[in-house]
């Protein structure tokens, strides 16, 4: 008997063949998915503002003054440092003209008495008419000049005080009374002086017409200031 017809190599063939038989996976069907939904948190529309709380406005409201008032600082510092600029000019050229007005009330009186001269001479007969009348005519209209000078001098200096006087109660103020009291100082020095003959006449005159003048605007200016 041949090998393969044996029984144990026919049993043997059979087990042999089973094993090398692959064997058949079974793969779990697939669940589905279970999706988890995230949800964004929501947020405002352009349209919806946050509503600010009342100390927030207050402090805005603050800031808001903060900055006004630092520039208000700003330009009032600017604007007095340019009105002392023109008041300290205004006083300088108002001494000036004052001076000159003066002058021009010198010369007025001096025409006058020299027109007084030629009437006295005229009516005691060393003038005749003609000659009278040509020194007359001229001195008249020398006066006339004068005096117009003196008009034009006089509505210079009222247009610069109704111009610079707000300027200078604003920015000044506080040194008006101890100027007065300065000049009313001034004042007595001078006419002491004069009394005891250290100064001339003329100076003396012409410097108390200027400390008069001068007292006379600042009393001015306090008295609308007080008022």
């Amino acid at each position: 008997m041949e090998y393969w017809e044996c029984p144990y190599y026919i049993e043997w063939r059979k087990k042999s063949t089973e094993e090398k038989k692959p064997v058949e996976q079974i793969v779990p069907a697939p669940q589905p998915q279970t999706q988890i939904k995230i949800e964004k948190p929501e947020t405002l529309s352009p349209e919806v503002k946050e509503e600010r709380t009342g100390l927030e406005k207050i402090t805005e409201e603050i800031d808001t003054l903060i900055t006004r008032a630092s520039e208000l600082s700003r330009i009032w510092e600017e604007y007095e440092r340019d009105a002392r600029e023109v008041i300290e000019k205004w006083e300088n050229l108002r001494d000036y003209l004052e001076k000159e007005l003066l002058s021009v009330k010198s010369s007025i009186n001096t025409l006058t008495e020299e027109l007084e001269r030629i009437e006295t001479k005229h009516k005691l007969g060393i003038l005749d008419d003609t000659h009278y009348q040509e020194l007359r005519s001229e001195i008249d209209s020398k006066i006339s000049q004068k005096n117009s000078e003196m008009d034009n001098i006089k509505r210079k200096l009222d247009e610069l005080d109704r111009l610079v006087i707000p300027h200078y109660k604003r920015v000044k103020v506080a040194e008006v009374k101890p100027e007065i009291a300065k000049i009313r100082l001034a004042l007595n020095k001078l006419e002491q002086k004069f009394k005891e003959g250290e100064v001339a006449e003329e100076t003396y005159r012409r410097l108390r017409a200027e400390l008069e003048a001068k007292l006379k605007r600042l009393e001015r200016i306090r008295e609308e200031v007080e008022e």
